[in-house]
């Protein structure tokens, strides 16, 4: 199967009676339909995938995550169930550069960089208006030429890898203009973090505009009435 011909049957799979598990994953990660959609990820119950060396196949299974280059499909991952091995398994790859898509990054405008796809999607969901985020892959991946001429417009940058050692090392290998930002105590990543109730808006506000952008992001919650506020300001909602 094809890569465009995978990626568009599995995002019209996920919204069938067969991606109901899928999508409540998805859910469960903190991710909104709208998010979902525009991200076109989707499932696939198996896909045949070639090994690096050529020499044989194996069948791959799970979420289906397309990576863009502007109208350029770039890369296919297979997210698999837990206890699948490889845990991300590529069924496409043309020039990676950024997920979801440099066309993300504006110049001027704060970017956040984050270890994968998901705390990418979650995380810029939540800071749609407030900044770009993005990740390379992987917390050791670094941006490409191409991707870095872009990047270097952005300012400031924020490195919100994992909260782990790994996390950590890979911090320390951005240039030190870059400002190193862990998930909150207590959390491995933002997905994590997002699960039992932590607000990332409220929680980036201040470290992106300052307290002024945190007090005018809460007076803004407190706007809207006792009536429609059903949680804490550091909650999600």
């Amino acid at each position: 199967m094809g890569a465009l011909a995978l990626l568009t049957e599995a995002a019209t799979r996920l919204w069938t009676p067969e991606g109901t598990e899928t999508l409540a994953y998805l859910h469960g990660r903190g991710l909104r339909d709208e998010t979902i959609r525009a991200a076109r990820l989707g499932w696939t119950p198996g896909v045949m995938i070639p090994t690096r060396e050529g020499d044989r196949c194996y069948q791959a299974r799970g979420v289906v995550i397309p990576w863009l280059d502007g109208d350029r499909l770039a890369l296919v991952k297979i997210r698999q169930p837990e206890g699948r091995e490889p845990k991300y398994a590529e069924a496409f790859r043309d020039r990676p550069r950024v997920y979801p898509d440099p066309a993300v990054i504006e110049p001027g405008r704060p970017l956040v960089v984050v270890e994968g796809e998901f705390d990418a999607l979650l995380l810029g969901q939540e800071l749609r208006d407030l900044a770009a985020v993005v990740t390379l892959g992987s917390a050791s991946s670094r941006p490409d030429l191409a991707a870095r001429s872009e990047m270097l417009a952005a300012a400031p940058w924020y490195i919100a890898t994992d909260a782990d050692e790994a996390g950590d090392k890979a911090a320390d290998g951005w240039p030190a203009v870059a400002r190193r930002v862990r998930p909150p105590v207590l959390f491995k990543d933002w997905t994590e973090a997002a699960q039992p109730g932590v607000n990332l808006r409220c929680w980036w506000l201040h470290r992106l505009g300052g307290t002024e952008a945190l007090w005018n992001g809460l007076a803004g919650w407190l706007a809207l009435g006792t009536g429609q506020r059903r949680s804490q300001p550091w909650s999600h909602h």
